[in-house]
Order: C-alpha cells, then structure tokens, then sequence
C-alpha cells in the first residue's frame, strides 16, 4: 500500500511539473501562464480566468529608398511597447490577438499589435524613413501617437542619411524606450524585447532591423541604381493571465 502511495505522488508530482514547465512564470496556487505569440492568431481563456495582463511590441518601421546617384534614403523609427494589466476577459471567449508583420514597401510604416480590438490595447508601428531622390533622406521621428495601454514605451529615432544611408531606430520593451540612430550607426534596442536598428549602408540596398521592432535602414545609390530600403522588424504580443488551481490550466 505504500508502494502505491507513493507511485501516486511521484506522479502527481510529475504532472504538476509538466503543467508548470511551458509558459509559467511562478508556481503554486493562482501561478500566472503566459502565451506569446509571433503572429496574428486567437487566444480562449479557460475556465475561471477572468483578466489578462497584455504585453504588445509593434513593427519598426522601414527605411526610404535612394533613387539616383547620391542619394541615401533615411532610417525608420523602432517600434513601440505597451502593456495593460487587469483586462476583463470571459472564459471560453476567444480573443484577436494581432501581431504587426513586418510592412511591405519603401518609407512604409510599421504594423500595429494590438489585443482584442484597437480600441482596447494598441502599440503603433514605427515611422518609416524618407525616400530619396537626391541627397539625405530625413529619419524617422519616433512617436507614441495612437498608442493605447497603462505603460506605454517609444522606439527610437532612425536618423538621416549621410555619407552612407540613414540607420533604423531601436525598438522599445519593457525596460524603457529603444535608443535613437546616430549618422549610420543603429540605434539599440532595450535588453527587454526590443530589436536592435539597422546599420546604414553604402550602396546597398537598406537592412532589415532585428526582432522586436528595430527600425530598417535606407538604400543608398551612388552608382545611380535605385535601391530599396530595408524593412523594419515585427513585433510580438504576449498575453499573461491568473490560473484558479495548482498546476493546472
């Protein structure tokens, strides 16, 4: 008998384990689970969860492009951070959950993340960098303008093209806001999520910035060909809500 006994426990153990093993961050009775998605998709609160605590990063934005010979398209803006905690949920609902992608087209502007509806929580994509057809391009200005949330953080600021093309800014986390782009050097991203800027370019089609929210860098054209500025990166949005039992769902 008590062989069973404890052939049960080493197995309620182990199931209690495995339950707290992906997406918990803390343990014991009402333990907080959390699921983080990299693209759009629904999240259904299970039985006795009736709040979400909602973390939203969104797109940095793209840098401009360079037509003609010496011209050097600006840096996009990192994208921003915000966070709400205590949003009512019923269970069973399911909820959007979007995810800004990275955006398509030069100069273009980050995609927003956002949880249920616009209106409820929204972090705005980072500006996009100015086209150019001759000379330096003009960075983005970072703005939190549109932002929804209790905590709100901006990226940084892409900067304008030089000798070579404008930098991406950095993108916002947790932690505080992303670091500006200065000439061609990138701005940082915070040590909390956000992604860091891309490094201007010479005669190069612009980079991509690095995941979450770094702001893409411009082409620059000093042969005469036109190139592309590069795309910001996507964001993520991670959801964060209250368990009712120990171990479990």
């Amino acid at each position: 008998m008590k062989k069973i006994i404890s052939i049960l426990f080493f197995l309620f153990i182990a199931l209690l384990l495995n339950a707290q093993s992906t997406g918990s961050t803390t343990t014991g009775y009402g333990s907080l689970k959390y699921q983080a998605f990299s693209s759009t998709s629904t999240w259904t609160p299970s039985s006795g969860v009736n709040a979400a605590n909602v973390e939203c990063w969104s797109a940095g934005g793209n840098g401009g492009s360079a037509v003609n010979s010496g011209a050097n398209g600006g840096g996009g803006a990192g994208g921003n951070y915000v966070k709400s905690t205590g949003l009512p949920v019923a269970a069973g609902t399911s909820y959007t959950v979007t995810v800004g992608a990275a955006a398509t087209g030069n100069g273009a502007n980050g995609n927003d993340s956002w949880f249920n509806t616009s209106g409820t929580i929204i972090a705005k994509g980072g500006l996009g960098g100015a086209n150019s057809t001759s000379g330096n391009g003009a960075g983005a200005t970072a703005s939190t303008t549109g932002c929804i949330g209790t905590i709100i953080n901006k990226g940084g600021n892409g900067s304008s093209g030089s000798s070579n093309s404008g930098a991406g800014g950095g993108g916002a986390g947790s932690g505080g806001p992303g670091s500006n782009a200065s000439v061609s050097t990138h701005g940082n991203g915070t040590a909390t999520g956000g992604g860091n800027g891309a490094d201007g370019v010479n005669n190069s089609v612009g980079a991509n910035g690095s995941t979450f929210g770094g702001g893409g860098s411009g082409g620059d054209a000093n042969n005469g060909t036109t190139r592309n500025g590069g795309q910001g990166a996507s964001g993520q949005v991670i959801v964060e809500w209250k368990t009712t039992h120990l171990g479990f769902m």
